[in-house]
């Protein structure tokens, strides 16, 4: 099953940048269904073009905030202002609770590396959104 989604990128935080992964934010308006929260490999389109994505929908740091944010694989370009349209394709895994500034890194990168091996056919992630 995929799930498709579709919004403006807004400005963040700027704590995935710091983790070595910047994201393209999607705020997720209210009354739109969501899978459940965690990190999936999915795609986005940007432009009329795809990219290869990790994506992490979570509640932010009060709970109250759910978002979407998108790491497109490989590339770096603004994206602010931008219409984009996400699809999960796969989950990966629960969201975890913040260890700490270099442990979430190493997570995280750990999360990249798995999204490319799935985006080149290399590796079954598990369970399927």
């Amino acid at each position: 099953m995929q799930l498709s989604f579709q919004g403006r990128v807004v400005p963040g935080e700027g704590m995935a940048r710091r983790l070595g992964c910047p994201t393209a934010n999607i705020a997720v308006e209210q009354g739109v269904i969501i899978p459940a929260l965690g990190v999936y490999v999915g795609e986005a389109e940007v432009d009329g073009k795809r990219y290869g994505s990790l994506i992490c929908i979570n509640d932010g740091r009060t709970g109250y905030n759910l978002k979407m944010e998108v790491h497109l694989l490989g590339q770096k370009m603004e994206l602010n202002g931008k219409r984009m349209k996400v699809k999960l394709v796969q989950k990966m895994r629960d969201l975890v609770p913040y260890p700490g500034e270099k442990e979430m890194t190493d997570i995280v990168q750990q999360d990249i590396a798995k999204a490319m091996d799935w985006m080149h056919g290399r590796e079954s992630l598990g369970s399927a959104v």
